[in-house]
């Protein structure tokens, strides 16, 4: 029980951290532009503790192996509660990657909305010659210049 509890805590804080981060790509995400930079960092960030989370989960299971034990931990109040703990941030990470991927969504629709204005806003520029035959015309000055 002396190595599990401080597996437990270090898991519990790392997904707090993560939690935390979460917020942050939420709150960015709700924002009418994307800098891509900064959630890229996020991204590095997030990906990071998952790892950590993950090291710190294989852990738990070999101490719980070695002390014939498992979780949720109902006989060893300490262990339990903080067992709750982990599991409350968890689901709040949980619930907030759903949110992280509806606004991903979101912006990914609003992406493809503004190709397809862009790749149209140059299609009805046709002109037609005397013979009848339609020319496309290109935006903006051609200069032939000769030297």
């Amino acid at each position: 029980m002396d190595k599990l509890f401080p597996i437990l805590s270090q898991m519990k804080t790392s997904l707090e951290e993560l939690e935390a981060i979460m917020i942050e790509e939420v709150n960015q995400l709700n924002r009418p532009q994307i800098n891509p930079v900064s959630l890229q960092v996020l991204t590095d960030n997030k990906s990071q503790l998952l790892s950590t989370i993950q090291y710190y989960d294989e852990l738990r299971q070999q101490e719980e192996l070695e002390l014939k034990t498992a979780a949720p931990y109902h006989h060893q109040t300490r262990l339990f509660t903080c067992w709750q703990q982990v599991i409350a941030t968890v689901q709040n990470t949980k619930n907030l990657n759903l949110k992280v991927e509806e606004l991903l969504s979101m912006h990914m629709m609003k992406n493809e909305r503004l190709k397809k204005v862009v790749e149209s806003a140059g299609g009805g520029n046709n002109l037609y010659g005397a013979g009848g035959e339609s020319h496309s015309t290109t935006t903006g000055r051609a200069y032939n210049i000769s030297v």
